[in-house]
């Protein structure tokens, strides 16, 4: 910083030390961040009881179309590229694969547009309940 520079900011700037991490200890951010973190989880579970009614509709729902689990297990890379088990409601059949083999046997379309992107317009694994849930995501 040129001295000019330094004679305009001079009585602004703040020198601090640094710590091994590259910052200083402030006491403030303590709090702020436990102040942010509490807020972050009361108005997850605000949420979440507020929509619960609504997530045991669906889950009921996929339960009764196919009798099994409405819910599946998705691994996800997080921070400090951890993963962790991420539910998600189950929008497509329990035998998608054998659905899937047997609707491009019989569909030459289908199979061509498979071929082309991996995806179906009309994808027959996909449940009545998992067109609405991937409609509104």
């Amino acid at each position: 910083m040129s001295d000019q520079n330094l004679f305009i900011a001079g009585p602004r700037l703040k020198w601090a030390p640094f710590l091994s991490q590259g910052r200083q200890f402030v006491p403030h951010r303590v709090v702020d961040r436990a102040l942010k973190r509490s807020f972050d989880v009361s108005a997850a579970l605000t949420a979440l009881i507020i929509l619960l009614p609504l997530f045991v509709m669906f889950a009921l729902a996929i339960w009764a179309v196919d009798g099994s689990s409405p819910f599946y297990r998705h691994r996800r890379i997080g921070r400090g590229q951890k993963s962790f088990g991420c539910l998600k409601f189950r929008t497509m059949r329990i035998d998608s694969q054998e659905a899937l083999a047997r609707h491009l046997s019989e569909n030459p379309a289908a199979l061509a547009e498979w071929n082309l992107t991996r995806k179906l317009k009309d994808d027959p694994r996909i449940t009545p309940i998992g067109h609405v849930l991937r409609k509104s995501r």
